[in-house]
């Protein structure tokens, strides 16, 4: 009698299909991942930049007196920033303001160094003020 058996098991060829399916999965799956580190640490450089600005901002206009013009200083070791303080010349007619008020417009411009880039973020805010006392 003649016995037939069967070989259980894949082919080479099934073996080499199955491996470059996972060998494109495994490097989708590193660009994914890789691509969320890169945009993460974007993104803690961008936070880090405005929470600096921010504390920049608000020593600038805790000052009593806010004088006219371009100030500058240095956010640690990599950025920079230049303030530039200006008088609103015509003030939206809604606000009312009477004559012994004055509206200021404070502008901050930051520039810190990421890496080999360089990269630019703008505060601007208001604030008003006695004309006597800026």
């Amino acid at each position: 009698m003649l016995q037939r058996r069967f070989a259980s098991g894949f082919t080479l060829l099934e073996v080499l299909v199955a491996m470059t399916i996972l060998g494109l999965g495994v490097v989708t799956l590193l660009q994914i991942f890789s691509q969320g580190l890169r945009l993460g640490a974007r993104s803690t450089t961008r936070t880090e930049t405005l929470t600096a600005g921010a504390r920049v901002m608000d020593e600038l206009l805790a000052r009593k007196k806010l004088t006219e013009g371009s100030q500058t200083g240095t956010l640690g070791a990599d950025g920079r920033w230049s303030a530039q303080v200006q008088a609103v010349r015509d003030p939206t007619p809604s606000l009312n303001l009477s004559s012994p008020w004055e509206l200021k417009e404070v502008g901050l411009e930051m520039t810190v160094t990421d890496g080999e880039r360089e990269r630019r973020i703008e505060l601007k805010t208001l604030r008003l003020g006695k004309k006597g006392n800026p």
